[in-house]
């Protein structure tokens, strides 16, 4: 029984409130909520990265989306906990008007929930009655005695990347978004731009965090931004040299402490306030006096990625590969390395791997792009599955391995995926495993190789990748791709990959120089799990009459396990996409390899 759970229930009872809603969030929005904010594992147990509590009536109600079913069926014991798959935030409406209908209350973080989404829900729950109260201090004191338990730096260095790592100065993209909103939206000359998302100061500040230990991963920062037509004010928990302080300064930029925010926007009279609706929480909205909503000119603007971003990507990528095809020679070759005794555990394995991509990379790694995940065997069919010291899976020498893990660089960010068989014998892999393979194979090719013409989005493409799987009766609960930022979130929109876009950009369409994940899956619980994952760029083939047409580059170099691979299963076309992307993974990986590595890999590489 969960005592924090206990404390929750009694103190809605007290005040006479019927349910409380709580995401895991933070008040940035942003996806990767620090431990220390993550209430909803304090309340539930639950560790995935993504989920949201209802209580009501002495039943919390964790929502999950499909990728997370699996994982909180293994984490939650405590029978008040009832765990319900979510695949919309509609469905999660429901769910709540279901149990509150008529005059009845919910208490809710205003700091927690994006405006667009508060305003959605209030719309919706006044039809039935239902009054929402908002408060970000009932529990402020419960949850801070939380936050004494949880350690974490008070502060930490950030740093200015220089322009030959993105292509354009913080001064530029600040004057362009600024002669965006004029045109867009503004008539009067005092105009202000207010955003808490990590993702957007970044890119408009070119400011990042630097690695401080091998656990951390995220470049992004904790910060508000507003920017007003004559000079622009950072709000900073972190800590940057007078050096960069002094550049800002010279480009209208000057810091404030992080907790100076909510007071100055307080301050603000002008009525041409601009924010967005959809990346920014509804306490920012309703402190300000006077606010005008819109869609962010950045979110489709910092997606699409210039010459710079993109030359220096493709290093990244370079880099990244190196360090992939070195542990993945390490494994199948038990070569153990850096002092590690043997792979004993799946997280010896990815302690293995963070080590190595930090050393591959030297001074341009920064941190991992994310949680490394190393999945052995019935927990490679947990989507997000993430190993804890003495809380993994023990290796041997008979099952199917999955990582997934990434690197932030100065000069990009990288994600993939592999599926690699730790089977001593091959001859000993079943077949229906090397079938399942190839099938994830295909469908990673079958979205690598399509042409399309302009004008589609994600959810119009993402069929590609699925229909091998159909004509299989087979599916993935999950989409086939995100967006990835450069030297920011790993996940970044609004090139989202789905049948359903679940998100709120959900019209956008695909455009020339948007990177996008394509990974690919099958999972079957309590046996095994297969995920392929290349990064892929957005890039232009031909124009004629009937318009634009696009294509992907594969960014990713790593080569696919040959062991796993059914050739019966494979197309003339697919088996031609397998050997010219083993030779380029060669051609271009294969100097900075040992010999005995060099060897190996020309054997991987070598043709279906």
């Amino acid at each position: 029984m969960n005592k924090n759970l206990d404390y929750i229930f009694k103190i809605l009872a007290n005040k006479k409130i019927d349910a409380y809603y709580l995401p895991l969030s933070n008040e940035h929005l942003y996806e990767f909520t620090k431990f220390k904010d993550n209430y909803v594992y304090e309340l539930s147990g639950f560790t995935g990265d993504t989920a949201s509590l209802f209580l009501y009536k002495k039943v919390a109600y964790l929502f999950v989306d499909g990728r997370f079913v699996i994982q909180a069926k293994n984490e939650i014991n405590d029978k008040r906990l009832k765990i319900i798959e979510v695949n919309s935030n509609s469905e999660k409406i429901d769910f709540i008007i279901s149990k509150l209908i008529n005059n009845k209350s919910i208490l809710i973080n205003p700091k927690l929930i994006s405006i667009y989404r508060i305003i959605n829900l209030q719309s919706k729950l006044n039809k039935y009655n239902i009054k929402i109260i908002f408060n970000d201090n009932i529990f402020k004191s419960f949850f801070n005695d939380l936050k004494k338990n949880c350690f974490h730096l008070t502060s930490a260095p950030l740093f200015i990347l220089d322009k030959k790592y993105v292509g354009e100065t913080s001064k530029n993209r600040i004057n362009n978004l600024i002669i965006d909103i004029y045109d867009t939206f503004a008539s009067k000359n005092d105009i202000y731009y207010v955003t808490s998302n990590l993702e957007e100061i970044a890119y408009l500040t070119n400011i990042r965090f630097k690695l401080c230990d091998i656990s951390d991963e995220s470049v992004l920062f904790e910060s508000f931004l507003i920017i007003n037509n004559k000079k622009s004010i950072l709000y900073l928990k972190d800590y940057l040299s007078d050096n960069d302080i002094k550049y800002l300064n010279k480009n209208n930029i000057f810091i404030k402490n992080i907790n100076c925010f909510y007071k100055d926007l307080k301050k603000i009279k002008s009525k041409c306030v601009y924010i967005d609706k959809k990346i920014n929480n509804y306490y920012i909205y309703k402190t300000i006096h006077s606010a005008n909503l819109i869609d962010s000119p950045l979110y489709i603007k910092k997606s699409v990625k210039n010459n710079t971003e993109i030359k220096n990507l493709k290093k990244s990528n370079i880099i990244d590969g190196v360090a992939m095809v070195k542990a993945i020679y390490c494994l199948k070759n038990n070569d153990y390395r850096f002092k590690s005794n043997k792979f004993k555990t799946e997280y010896d394995i990815k302690l293995f791997i963070d080590n190595l991509r930090k050393y591959v990379g030297k001074k341009m790694f920064l941190c991992n792009s994310f949680e490394t995940i190393v999945a052995y065997k019935e927990n490679s069919a947990i989507c997000h599955y993430t190993p804890k010291k003495n809380k993994s899976k023990k290796i041997n020498d008979n099952g199917l391995l999955l990582i997934d893990s990434g690197g932030n660089y100065l000069t990009g960010t990288t994600d993939i995926t592999r599926t690699i068989s730790l089977y001593k014998n091959i001859n000993n892999i079943p077949k229906n495993v090397k079938m399942h393979y190839t099938l994830v194979l295909k469908s990673l090719i079958d979205l690598s190789i399509l042409i399309f013409p302009s004008g589609l989005t994600g959810s119009n493409i993402d069929i590609i990748a699925r229909k091998n799987l159909y004509d299989n009766f087979l599916d993935f609960n999950h989409g086939t791709g995100h967006g990835i930022g450069y030297i920011s979130n790993v996940h970044e929109g609004p090139n989202i990959i789905s049948p359903s876009i679940k998100n709120n950009y959900n019209d956008n369409i695909l455009q020339e120089n948007q990177v996008s994940s394509n990974e690919p899956g099958l999972y079957f619980e309590n046996k095994y799990g297969i995920r392929l994952e290349n990064d892929i760029i957005v890039k232009k083939v031909k124009e004629n009459i009937y318009g634009e047409f696009f294509g992907f580059d594969t960014l990713t170099l790593c080569p696919f396990d040959k062991d796993l691979i059914d050739k019966k299963y494979l197309d003339n076309n697919e088996i031609q996409f397998i050997n010219s992307y083993n030779q380029q993974v060669y051609n271009k990986l294969s100097k900075y390899l040992t010999d005995a590595e060099k060897k190996w890999l020309k054997v991987e590489t070598s043709e279906v």
